[in-house]
């Protein structure tokens, strides 16, 4: 199994009190039975407190969704990380999605 990350986008406004229980419970629901497969989860939520820094930094800040939450996992490869990424409850809540693999820094691994 490799290391995978999800990272999830989406736009304002922020989901309402309902939308976002709802999701919760649906999300919960949805890692179990992922974690049951072996898949390891480990999800990350980000404070809506950023700063940017760098020379494109406004440019970034105005022309890109924010991330919101990160999502570790343990996948046989990227396609089936990918697969997995399909059935996150988030993209039926305006939730848009981007999987990478994750690995440590060279220095890191050795």
């Amino acid at each position: 199994m490799n290391t995978f990350v999800i990272l999830f986008r989406r736009q304002s406004p922020p989901l309402p009190d309902a939308e976002r229980q709802r999701l919760n419970a649906e999300t919960a629901a949805w890692a179990k039975t992922l974690n049951d497969a072996g898949h390891k989860l480990e999800p990350r939520i980000l404070s809506a407190e950023h700063a940017f820094r760098g020379p494109d930094s406004a440019s970034i800040q105005q022309n890109s969704w924010a991330i919101s939450a990160l999502l570790f996992l343990e996948a046989a490869d990227l396609n089936q990380a990918a697969q997995i990424s399909d059935s996150h409850p988030g993209l039926r809540y305006g939730f848009n999605v981007e999987v990478r693999p994750w690995s440590k820094p060279p220095s890191a691994a050795r």
